[in-house]
């Protein structure tokens, strides 16, 4: 197999069998911070608090830190594996969930399989109901899902 990957415009060859890319997303477990000041809030009974000043915010002229949610705070990695074996590629988007992570996969089945899906492409995602499955989803709508 010949692939490139590509990062901020930065190429690298990749020349094995199978290839698995992995993004991981690190900053702790914050998922607000202080519109005024910038730190991580963590959210309590009382309200939003920062490890540093508490439940104060030393920018804020009423001293109460002003939450909003971190950008993609929700996600810890996202990797990408490609299998020239299985004739695959999976994307596997972890949400901090240490069961796994939500994996969707599209697959050809081989020419030689036999039956009406012969050389077709198949994919393979999460559904409702599934067993062990990483978050419960539920269907908003055709190929809608709500996480949790």
């Amino acid at each position: 197999m010949y692939a490139t990957l590509s990062v901020d415009g930065y190429e690298t060859q990749l020349t094995d069998d199978e290839a698995h890319i992995a993004v991981t997303f690190s900053g702790g477990d914050a998922t607000h911070r202080c519109a005024d000041c910038g730190e991580e809030l963590t959210e309590t009974a009382q309200g939003y608090e920062s490890e540093l000043t508490g439940d104060t915010c030393p920018r804020s002229d009423d001293d109460a830190h002003d939450p909003e949610p971190i950008p993609l705070s929700w996600v810890k990695s996202a990797a990408i594996l490609v299998d020239e074996g299985e004739e695959s590629v999976t994307l596997a988007i972890g949400i901090g969930d240490p069961r796994g992570a939500f994996c969707f996969t599209v697959r050809r089945i081989p020419d030689d399989a036999g039956g009406d899906l012969a050389g077709r492409l198949v994919i393979h995602m999460p559904y409702p109901g599934e067993t062990l499955p990483h978050q419960v989803i539920t269907e908003l709508r055709p190929g809608t899902f709500v996480v949790g």
